[in-house]
């Protein structure tokens, strides 16, 4: 009888222990799942603030861009095109989209639809507004811009825009221009150099001229 106890005693003692470790286990796995819960807390939480953040930076792009193209559209083309940007999400991947209205219409193909002056006006807007994203220098050079911005009146006003640009955001501009609005360039340049290639040698001369 006492050996059969003991026997018993053995068993139960092993199916305590095994419970004991059950429950250490158990205890153990509650409160890594306490814990992957808060980790999911606080992640769902970051993610959140990373999409606001994300949401914010994009609406300020987008302003920032929209209102300098839409400033020198204005200026040329009072009250006919408008300039947007979207932000889309394809492929898990955030993409932007130009937009560009016409009298409240949407041009399906703005490069096609549109005159050439259009678009260097538009190019060129687009080319300080990512310059004002970044700011790594400030000489920007041009070539030839608004070489089919007319009439004569439109192309004067793009030069404006320039030297208009120039002095509020301390851009300095390097432009090269053999076309026959070069005065106007001329007009707005604060120094001007004429470049000239003697047929005979080949040799370039610069010579600066006063304004």
């Amino acid at each position: 009888m006492n050996f059969q106890s003991n026997i018993y005693s053995e068993k139960i003692n092993k199916m305590k222990g095994k419970r004991e470790l059950l429950a250490s286990k158990l205890q153990d796995y509650e409160n890594n799942l306490f814990s992957t819960n808060n980790n999911i807390i606080v992640l769902e939480k970051a993610q959140a603030f990373i999409q606001q953040v994300a949401k914010d930076t994009q609406e300020q792009i987008k302003y920032q861009i929209s209102d300098l193209v839409n400033l020198c559209l204005d200026t040329c083309f009072p009250d006919e095109y408008v300039f947007d940007v979207n932000f889309e999400i394809k492929r898990g991947k955030t993409e932007a989209e130009l937009v560009l209205r016409q009298n409240g219409i949407e041009l399906d193909d703005p490069m096609n639809q549109c005159g050439g002056g259009l678009v260097d006006l538009t190019s060129f807007a687009l080319r300080i507004a990512a310059w004002s994203l970044g700011k790594s220098d400030n000489v920007i050079i041009l070539d030839e811009p608004f070489k089919f911005l007319q009439p004569r009146e439109l192309n004067v006003k793009g030069f404006e825009i320039i030297r208009k640009l120039s002095k509020e955001l301390g851009l300095q501009f390097i432009i090269n221009s053999n076309s026959v609005y070069s005065a106007d360039v001329c007009n707005i340049a604060d120094k001007i150099f004429e470049v000239s290639k003697d047929n005979k040698t080949g040799v370039s001369k610069v010579i600066e001229r006063s304004n």
